[in-house]
């Protein structure tokens, strides 16, 4: 859930209700009444980007014993940022006091102090701290464990699975690529689920950018997933127009070369690549006519089709390729 901190009274509401409450008040054409007050406490609330306001509200909130404020405030001295001046023992200090009170955020970032060795390594501290986050229910900790457990292979299946889906159900989107690993390998305990580990992956990628950073084994999943439930449900007939799995199967593929996968996974995309490929430029998408001695011609677009002209591209395309057709990476 999204919350939004008023630092006037240090109270918060979830960020649909504030969306509810704006639109009710522009309905009823209220809202300038209430413009630049804070709705709970009705005092007049900081601009937007006057850090030395909002820092002073912070402080004063921090010097009360408010844990969410003496995180807040603790980030700040940490990074440097928002006016606050770079004071990395003083921020420290402040998050200390934080997750002294069980402030779920501020035990998440002591775990990682313990595991990176800011404070001291301490495993026992780490896994302790990461814990009780999680169990608060703070989903990058609670992503942090499961990966944490994953990685010592203790035969603690059961304790992954819990972590991992709790972190999944909040949106986390590491929790949901390693669900989705785990339905597409029947890794930890689980049968394989071409449609979970779709699911999974898919969500990896929910609320991803252009230009950010792409999990290759994410990519990698949701591309076989693709093609090979196009296998099972269309009886291995893959240029039905409108439902042919092979564009979209292929744009992950290429996608999870453009992350930084391992030799291993390196080397499984490129084959995989290069079958779907052979397999789909062996003939006329359209009308099935064998490629012969000239080479077909693909399109430009998802670089997932291939034609022996552009009458039966155009065919193809109104016949249904414009719904499998997706845009291929620059």
């Amino acid at each position: 859930m999204t919350i939004i901190r008023f630092y006037c009274c240090g109270g918060w509401i979830c960020r649909q209700c504030s969306d509810e409450r704006e639109a009710k008040y522009k309905a009823e054409k209220i809202d300038d009444m209430f413009r630049g007050k804070c709705p709970l406490c009705r005092e007049r609330m900081p601009i937007e980007g006057d850090h030395k306001e909002i820092g002073t509200m912070i402080l004063k909130h921090a010097n009360k014993g408010r844990a969410w404020a003496q995180f807040d405030a603790g980030n700040r001295y940490m990074n440097g940022t928002n006016g606050f001046a770079l004071d990395k023992e003083k921020g420290l200090k402040l998050i200390e006091e934080s997750a002294d009170q069980r402030y779920p955020d501020a035990l998440f970032i002591m775990a990682l102090t313990y595991k990176e060795g800011t404070l001291e390594r301490d495993e026992s501290k780490y896994i302790q701290c990461l814990k009780e986050a999680a169990i608060l229910g703070q989903p990058d900790a609670q992503e942090e464990l499961a990966t944490a457990y994953n990685v010592r292979r203790n035969n603690e299946q059961e304790q992954i699975l819990h972590y991992a889906t709790l972190a999944a159900s909040h949106g986390n989107s590491r929790a949901c690529g390693m669900l989705g690993h785990f339905f597409m390998r029947a890794e930890c305990g689980l049968t394989e689920s071409l449609i979970l580990g779709k699911h999974y992956s898919e969500m990896y990628f929910d609320d991803a950018e252009e230009g950010d950073p792409c999990n290759p084994v994410s990519a990698f999943n949701l591309s076989l997933a693709l093609y090979r439930l196009g296998l099972d449900l269309f009886e291995r007939i893959m240029d039905i127009p409108g439902h042919s799995p092979i564009p979209k199967s292929l744009f992950w593929a290429r996608r999870a070369l453009k992350g930084d996968p391992t030799v291993e996974t390196n080397d499984l995309v490129i084959k995989f690549i290069s079958m779907l490929e052979n397999e789909a430029k062996s003939h006329c998408t359209n009308c099935r006519k064998e490629a012969g001695s000239s080479p077909l011609k693909r399109c430009v677009r998802c670089l997932g089709a291939w034609y022996c002209g552009k009458e039966c591209q155009v065919q193809h395309w109104k016949a249904g390729h414009k719904f499998d057709c997706i845009k291929r990476m620059i």
